[in-house]
Formats: C-alpha cells, sequence, structure tokens
C-alpha cells in the first residue's frame, strides 16, 4: 500500500485539486481510498456534490480519529474511490488532542490494517494536529507549490514539518518529499522559478501541471477532467510516477 499525503502549509496551492485528480487517476490502478484531512472538506464537496452536510454525520475523518466509527463504517464510495470524508468540526481537532493524544497516531495505526493499493491524504493549509496526523502514516508528501514568490520558502516550511512528524514517531521510515509545481505557466520568470526549486538537491521536482482554467472549472463543478485532454495526461503522468 503506497500512502500519498498532499501537503502544503500555504493556502491555494491546488492541495485539493490535486489530491481530487491524483485519487481518480490511481483509481484506474488500484483500489484506492481517499482522505479528507481539510475542515474546509473541498475534497469532500467534489465527490459529494449533492449530499447535505447531515450526510457526512455518519462517518467521518473526526469519528474515526475520535473512535467512534471505524474506517470500514464512515467510507463512502464514489467514482470508484472509497472517500472518508471531512466535517467543518475537525478544526477542533488540536483541542481534541489535547485531552486524548492517541488521537494523532490513530489514523496511522487504522491505515497500518487497511487494504488498499493507494490512499491519498488531503491536508489543511494550517493546523498542526490534522498536518501531523496525516504525515505520520505517509510514505510520500507531495508538496503542490505554485508559481509565486513565496515557493522556496514555502517548501522549507513543509519540510520541517515533516520532520517535526518524524520526530513524534521515531519508528517511522524516512518519508519520501516530492514537490509538485502547480497552475504552472511557461513564462520566463516561472520557468526561472522552477529552475530555482530544481536547484534544491534533497529534493525531487516533479513534471508540472500546466495552468489550465478547465482543471478548476471542472473541480469547482464535481467533474472529472476530460479524458484525453493535457490535463487529464498530466495526471495520468503523475499518476504513474508515483503508483
Amino acid at each position: 500500500m503506497k500512502i500519498i499525503t498532499v501537503a502544503n502549509i500555504k493556502g491555494g496551492t491546488s492541495k485539493s485539486t490535486t489530491a481530487i485528480h491524483l485519487a481518480l487517476a490511481l483509481s484506474k490502478r488500484g483500489s484506492t481510498l481517499a482522505i479528507d484531512m481539510d475542515p474546509q472538506a473541498d475534497l469532500s464537496d467534489f465527490f459529494f456534490p449533492e449530499e447535505p452536510v447531515e450526510f457526512f454525520d455518519s462517518g467521518n475523518t473526526l469519528s474515526v480519529l475520535n473512535a467512534e466509527t471505524t474506517l470500514a463504517e464512515s467510507v463512502k464510495p464514489s467514482n470508484n474511490i472509497d472517500v472518508l470524508p471531512s466535517i467543518i468540526e475537525l478544526s477542533d481537532l488540536s483541542y481534541l488532542a489535547s485531552k486524548d493524544f492517541s488521537m494523532i497516531p490513530r489514523l496511522k495505526n487504522i491505515l497500518l490494517k487497511a487494504k488498499y493499493d493507494y490512499v491519498i491524504i488531503d491536508t489543511p493549509g494550517s493546523g498542526s494536529s490534522e498536518n501531523i496526523a496525516s504525515y505520520l502514516p505517509a510514505s510520500v508528501i507531495l508538496v503542490p507549490v505554485t508559481p509565486s514568490k513565496w515557493a522556496v520558502r514555502t517548501v522549507a516550511q513543509v519540510l520541517k514539518k515533516v520532520d517535526e512528524a518524524e520526530r513524534f514517531d521515531e519508528q517511522s521510515k524516512k518519508k519520501s518529499v516530492m514537490i509538485l509545481p502547480s497552475q504552472w505557466g511557461t513564462s520566463q520568470k516561472q520557468m526561472d522559478l522552477l529552475e530555482k526549486l530544481n536547484t534544491i538537491k534533497t529534493l525531487k521536482i516533479l513534471e508540472p501541471i500546466p495552468k489550465n482554467d478547465s482543471i478548476r472549472d471542472r473541480t469547482e463543478t464535481g467533474k472529472p477532467l476530460q479524458e484525453g485532454s493535457a490535463p487529464w495526461k498530466a495526471f495520468e503522468t503523475l499518476a504513474e510516477k508515483l503508483k
């Protein structure tokens, strides 16, 4: 089982978009679980756009972390993927974990017994407890970065968070951190930034996901990417690289 956590401490970096379309691409290659660890629940909204919020109350990431429901009871199928949805109350995790510290490593312990080929975990842009709980089970930390002046510093901050998670669980294997340039155009400024990212020798820089309005539009309307389109091909290439 390969567990890929999609993470970045900065908002607006296509984390949920990446998690969604990577999960869809990997689902063609094996059984796939998508876990929404972001209280904003964008991944959950994509897979269940017509469902009321009460639909998620029967089982979600918070109820699993709180040992109120099991993973099997909580996942909901959509698009050939098992989805563990989020709820806004997940934002209380730090407070709850301060009273019951076992909540933080619980996701890792649950996934050790799961029977999937691939697990994709979407994370919030902030929230220490949600992020550490998401980093612990991962074999790969996938960091989407957009072409902004903060890109390099953002990567450095994510690496610090990964280090925190590894120190939290010293028995875990070293995590592979991969950088995914996202919403990347072809201007000279963006090409120069990509070259700068490539100078970070300790990290693997993946092929960029191109800037394309259809990615945003189809994600916002709960539709998979058009098969054969350039964005679809980009995520298929990414899935092949990570499978």
